[in-house]
């Protein structure tokens, strides 16, 4: 059995960070984490598609504790320089789930209440397969889920913007670049299309409200043509459209397809999928899982935490959106590091964001 002594939680993240877990190549850090969590006391569960589980205390309040084990591509050399550990994941979110393993081992230790779910999930960078097999699999409700992702150690996520992807493909006939007059020009239509969407999102910015208040739209990828001399026949688009809570997923997807479709097309083929859906979500600041955060931070460093809401999207937005739970998302870290090569994290906010869930944990299991 492992003990909660100080040098353990260091101990679990440098092995974490050493263990390369891009998303797609998680069996080794699932093995790591499982043989972990059981040396901490938990009954330990990897299910189908390399989710880790572990559960331990009884009684209610039923909390989960979730965080996600994949990482970006690309290693980076995990070091330690005074107090500061570099290394891939070490923001996003490495960091953020050792912290949810140790501050939950901890609340246990200390003879703390109320029955605790730890899930380290796969492939929350590239299509969230972890969690979307988790929520077509599980039929269990919780009283109160805690998320790991980098708020920082002082303060605590209450919301997240949602998500639309949109792929729009245009086909057309191919023709000889010589007589462009004779055929219709698959990157044009596109492109035409992309300047109606840019005016939506223009007219989204005009309405006013910060970042997080409006939608946004960003076309991230564009292909199309072939040799050098054939006038294009194919194009393909990717739209990435952005929901605040105070919108609804339908509505944004409304808007987005009528601009696609007022862009002149001639006779070409337009087909426009939506590929991905992740609703916003929003907790309430007056929450009691919200206070215990607030609270729990105010005993660790001495002032009150800070309230954030955040213009991505993580795994908690499909949790919230299947279940309704009473959610936050908690974590040590700088996000402006997230995906960058000068990851690192700052090891008096780890151990500072551990002993607040630990605190957190208190608070709602009393």
């Amino acid at each position: 059995m492992h003990d909660m002594k100080e040098g353990y939680p260091e101990s679990l993240l440098m092995q974490m960070l050493e263990t390369y877990s891009p998303s797609g190549s998680e069996g080794e850090i699932s093995k790591l984490l499982a043989e972990e969590m059981r040396g901490l006391g938990f009954r330990v569960r990897v299910d189908e598609v390399g989710n880790v589980e572990g559960r331990a205390g009884s009684g209610d309040p039923k909390v989960l504790l979730c965080g996600h084990m994949d990482t970006v591509e690309g290693f980076l050399e995990v070091k330690k320089r005074g107090r500061v550990i570099f290394g891939r994941g070490a923001v996003d979110a490495k960091s953020p789930l050792a912290a949810l393993i140790c501050g939950a081992a901890r609340h246990l230790e200390a003879g703390g209440k109320g029955s605790l779910t730890v899930l380290a999930v796969v492939d929350e960078e590239g299509k969230s397969r972890g969690m979307k097999h988790y929520l077509a699999k599980s039929t269990e409700v919780f009283n109160y889920a805690i998320f790991g992702e980098p708020s920082g150690a002082y303060a605590v996520t209450v919301g997240y913007k949602g998500r639309l992807l949109f792929r729009v493909s245009v086909a057309t006939s191919a023709g000889h670049a010589s007589a462009p007059q004779l055929f219709e020009n698959a990157v044009y239509i596109a492109l035409g299309i992309i300047g109606r969407l840019r005016e939506l999102d223009g007219r989204w910015t005009a309405e006013g409200g910060d970042l997080f208040e409006i939608p946004t739209l960003a076309v991230t990828a564009i292909s199309g043509g072939g040799a050098d001399n054939t006038i294009p026949s194919r194009c393909e688009v990717a739209v990435d459209v952005r929901v605040p809570p105070s919108k609804t997923l339908g509505a944004v997807k409304e808007q987005v397809l009528k601009a696609i479709g007022e862009a002149e097309r001639g006779e070409a083929k337009v087909v426009t999928l939506v590929e991905d859906e992740n609703w916003p979500y929003m907790e309430s600041p007056d929450s009691r899982l919200v206070r215990a955060f607030i609270d729990a931070i105010k005993g660790v460093k001495g002032k009150e935490g800070r309230l954030s809401r955040k213009t991505g999207t993580s795994d908690v937005n499909d949790f919230v959106h299947r279940f309704g739970s009473s959610a936050v998302v908690y974590g040590p870290g700088n996000s402006r590091l997230d995906h960058t090569p000068l990851e690192n994290i700052s090891l008096q906010e780890f151990r500072d964001s551990i002993s607040v869930i630990e605190g957190a944990l208190g608070r709602l299991c009393r």
